[in-house]
């Protein structure tokens, strides 16, 4: 009886360490699969980054659809995905806009790219039931982005409004806002400011150059969501300093971008983003002709205004 139950005892103590054996074995090869599905999905996400990245940097350099997708494919072809370098299909690279958060393919104006690469890769355990493959798909997308801070360095604003949308205005100066004998009062969309509050022409004054007869005050930074005072009117003895400004070779400036009412015709002093000001021309009883470039600039992303120029290309997603 005894040797009967010291016999059992022994089969079913062979019976789970040949369980245990099997059970770890079998969750050795699951963590061999999970583990190379993991660092193939992270080599595919590395590649999407890449593309996108490249794409869109080729559009800020003037580059066109075919270009950026020409790019996005030669600079991914250099990488690896799962020990094998990686062929980008001209498909799995898209040309667009990326505006409020939604990517639409369009190869007039883009302004971002969007890769979408994707791999197959062989199953070790899946692969005995029949699932030899398993196909991983990632995606990324790079656009221009406007700068969310800065610091001005002229106390003018210009309104949203003023700006076509970035799908109707990209990688050209051409069709970015300019304007002739600025301030006037039939242009509503571009404004004094006094930053701080106040109206009168001191409350501008303080912000102008000393060199031309102004306060010589730095003017802080702003983020995208400040609120700036909008002061109206001519104010001839500031307009007199732009053209000191001007005939003393100081030419370009960055402005605040304000939000303007429903209608487009005043402005309402929420800062949405910062533009580059270049004045072309000085009258000192007339005023100012001045228009806003493109202009590539190392600063922080938080959504600023990308139509109004200043900002860089940046991964969205």
């Amino acid at each position: 009886m005894n040797r009967s139950r010291k016999s059992e005892h022994g089969q079913a103590l062979v019976t789970m360490v040949l369980w245990l054996t099997g059970a770890f074995f079998a969750l050795t090869v699951v963590g061999v699969d999970l583990g190379h599905l993991g660092t193939s999905a992270t080599e595919v996400q590395t590649v999407a980054d890449i593309a996108a990245a490249a794409g869109a940097r080729n559009l800020l350099k003037g580059g066109s659809a075919n270009t950026a997708k020409t790019e996005a494919i030669n600079v991914v072809a250099k990488n690896k995905v799962d020990g094998q370098l990686f062929t980008m299909a001209a498909a799995d690279v898209h040309v667009g806009t990326y505006i409020n958060g939604v990517f639409n393919e369009t190869s007039i104006n883009p302004s971002a790219v969007r890769a979408t690469p994707s791999v197959t890769v062989n199953n070790v355990v899946a692969g005995l039931v029949g699932m030899k493959t398993s196909t991983i798909q990632k995606e990324a997308i790079a656009s221009f982005q406007g700068i969310s801070k800065a610091a001005p360095t002229l106390p003018i604003v210009l309104g949203d409004c003023f700006f076509p949308e970035i799908d109707q205005c990209f990688g050209t100066d051409s069709c970015l806002p300019s304007d002739t004998k600025f301030p006037k009062d039939s242009e509503p969309r571009t404004a004094w400011t006094s930053f701080t509050g106040g109206q009168a022409t001191g409350d501008i004054d303080q912000w102008m150059a000393a060199a031309c007869g102004g306060g010589g005050k730095t003017i802080p930074s702003y983020s995208v969501g400040d609120t700036i005072t909008i002061v109206g009117g001519v104010h001839n003895s500031d307009t007199h300093k732009l053209d000191c400004l001007y005939n003393s070779g100081q030419r370009q400036f960055m402005v605040p971008v304000v939000q303007c009412n429903s209608t487009g015709t005043n402005l309402i002093g929420t800062v949405s983003g910062f533009a580059t000001l270049v004045i072309d021309n000085a009258d000192n009883n007339k005023g100012v002709d001045f228009h806003v470039i493109s202009q590539q600039i190392d600063a922080p992303l938080a959504g600023g205004c990308a139509k109004c120029g200043s900002g860089k290309m940046a991964l969205v997603k």
